[in-house]
């Protein structure tokens, strides 16, 4: 199973974990990749939630290469967005290694119960995040997904 977790101070992290992704390695999605189903955890504070979450492995590939650039230039805003709406993560860093990762999740993206939270983090973290990423970008490639050898 391939997963990344975003971690943050006090114990805070959001994790998402891929159950089963579609069509891999044959048909790709038109959101990029391929279509996937999933798990994300988030604990926010005294705030935790667990549920199920759709997303293509090309969301994951967009991410990667934005939150990178902000990781090595120490400055920026990378966003992952679900096509489904119910996942929105705002990573901020700042130039002294501070991170802020802002967000909500909806089980139900039709219905108003939300979580929204925010998650004070510093860029020590992200080195394991970037690995998470970096593997299932490896296994599921690009927008295009695996390109044929």
């Amino acid at each position: 199973m391939h997963e990344f977790v975003v971690r943050g101070k006090k114990g805070c992290f959001i994790q998402i974990a891929l159950d089963e992704v579609f069509g891999f390695p044959n048909m790709t999605s038109h959101f990029g990749g391929y279509d996937a189903r999933g798990i994300v955890e988030i604990k926010s504070g005294n705030y935790y939630v667990k549920g199920e979450l759709w997303f293509s492995t090309g969301e994951i590939y967009e991410f990667y290469n934005q939150l990178v650039r902000c990781f090595t230039d120490l400055q920026g805003v990378t966003t992952f967005c679900t096509s489904e709406a119910n996942l929105k993560l705002e990573v901020k860093f700042f130039n002294r290694g501070q991170v802020v990762v802002e967000g909500y999740f909806k089980e139900f993206a039709h219905e108003d119960n939300e979580l929204k939270f925010e998650i004070e983090s510093n860029q020590s973290f992200f080195v394991e995040t970037l690995d998470g990423l970096k593997q299932m970008v490896n296994h599921y490639g690009e927008l295009r997904g695996v390109r044929p050898e």
